[in-house]
């Protein structure tokens, strides 16, 4: 037995569309993510203060909310890649080139990065070393342009190619 063979021996077989869980979390990693813009401007607003003035309470709390709501984003970003490899994902729709498929993977391995990474550097940032932060904000607008363009292909699959990539990950079709 080759190792290509031993390797698909050993994967989950694969499925036809994603489950409850794992739509839910799709759906609820980009809520989190809309929260982190506010948030993060009051944690901007709570170091300008630093300096003579203590930080507005609101703003304390909103830079705790970006900090949980951060955390919250890592925790079912490896949940997904967790449920990913015991689960594997859903078999690529007829019709689907191995470029798309290919360039659809790496995609999808770029957002798990910066979901990871995000609130890793975040936390560093917060707690150890404030030096990281300008990685932090460069992550952060990649992520939003690495999203932009995710959103952009779904919305091509569904209008131009009218299959069902969206629909499976509203419906789990």
């Amino acid at each position: 037995m080759n190792p290509e063979q031993r390797t698909s021996a050993l994967a989950p077989p694969r499925v036809r569309a994603f489950n409850a869980y794992q739509r839910a979390m799709h759906w609820t990693v980009p809520i989190l993510c809309i929260i982190q813009v506010p948030t993060a401007w009051a944690i901007q607003r709570t170091h300008m203060a630093h300096g003579f003035l203590k930080p507005a309470p609101i703003d304390l709390l909103l830079h705790q909310v970006h900090a949980w709501s951060g955390w919250l984003i890592l925790l079912m970003a490896l949940l997904q890649l967790a449920m990913r490899l015991a689960r594997s994902r859903p078999v690529p729709l007829e019709g689907t080139s191995r470029l798309e498929a290919r360039v659809a993977a790496a995609m999808h391995t770029a957002l798990y990065g910066l979901l990871i990474a995000l609130p890793v550097t975040g936390t560093i940032a917060m707690y150890l070393s404030f030096r990281i932060a300008p990685l932090h904000r460069f992550l952060s607008w990649l992520l939003l342009a690495l999203v932009l363009i995710h959103i952009f292909a779904a919305l091509w699959h569904h209008f131009y190619r009218r299959d069902n990539v969206l629909r499976r990950m509203i419906e789990g079709s």
